[in-house]
């Protein structure tokens, strides 16, 4: 009978010891937020605050250089030399690592861990084996190599680290991102209409103006001229054929743009801001508040 009381008895630490796991997640996630939510609170600078969290420090074996080396030396190009190779991969490493751990720690993603990528690789590619065995759509790879599913992985972590700090955005960061649009009006102008002449094969001239959606609507059933129109400058020329294949000329003529004020487009001139002047500087700071370190 001592055996079978035994049994019984472990399988309910096991739900324990699963349960505990699950609120462990579930706190860490949640202190993550709050930690957000009370820097906006106290009005304090969210970035640095993000800049100067101290995390910890991660072993780098050799299995993980030497993906990294190879990794590196496909885009370096067959003149790099060694010493150039060596410095790149252990920069990349560093690169990853930090965005991992800023991730982890606003709760986007699990600690980074090269030993499970491989793991999370297979799972992720028999998930996706079994919806297209099924006739389930897939999005993106139908399956991964090890490269592949870690640039998957830091891609959309990427985005999804900036679209947390745009969702979060204090008021320093609101300001330092309305001083950037005020000096950048041009890289939030959006594309209004569009004007251009069209001239038939029997000479007939005709001026049509588009507006932005209906330069979109385009795309579907005229995109030679779509893209033309999207991207040319006054008195640029393009002949085509129509469908049933009449002639066609088209002449840019002008493109209205307006700048919306801040206040219409704040996420995306936070976005922007972040982007272009914050990222970098910021996962530099992680890398150095929570090296790697290189046991080999």
């Amino acid at each position: 009978m001592k055996p079978s009381r035994q049994k019984k008895q472990a399988k309910p630490h096991k739900k324990i010891v699963t349960a505990a796991a699950v609120v462990a997640a579930a706190a860490a996630v949640l202190m993550a937020a709050l930690c957000l939510r009370g820097r906006t609170e106290d009005d304090e600078s969210l970035i640095a605050g993000l800049s100067a969290f101290q995390g910890s420090s991660r072993t780098v074996g050799q299995a993980e250089y030497d993906f990294f080396r190879v990794r590196v030396s496909r885009s370096a190009g067959p003149d790099s030399s060694e010493e150039e190779l060596d410095r790149l991969a252990r920069e990349q490493i560093a690169a990853v690592s930090a965005r991992f751990t800023l991730g982890n720690y606003l709760g986007l993603c699990e600690p980074y861990s090269f030993e499970a990528l491989a793991f999370r690789m297979e799972q992720e590619n028999l998930i996706r084996k079994a919806k297209m065995d099924s006739g389930e759509a897939v999005y993106g790879a139908a399956q991964f190599t090890l490269e592949s599913y870690l640039d998957y992985l830091d891609s959309n972590l990427e985005a999804d680290i900036v679209s947390c700090l745009v969702d979060s955005a204090d008021r320093p960061m609101l300001e330092q991102a309305r001083v950037y649009y005020d000096d950048h009006p041009s890289s939030f102008a959006r594309l209004e209409s569009v004007t251009y002449e069209l001239e038939d094969g029997d000479g007939l001239h005709t001026t049509e103006t588009l507006s932005s959606d209906e330069l979109r609507s385009l795309q579907n059933t005229n995109s030679p001229l779509s893209d033309f129109l999207s991207a040319a400058q006054p008195g640029e020329v393009l002949e085509y054929q129509t469908a049933n294949g009449a002639a066609q000329r088209a002449t840019f003529v002008e493109a209205q743009w307006e700048t919306p004020e801040f206040d219409d487009a704040v996420p995306i001139a936070v976005r922007t801001w972040l982007n272009a002047e914050v990222m970098d500087s910021l996962y530099a700071a992680v890398a150095q508040n929570a090296p790697v370190v290189f046991d080999f």
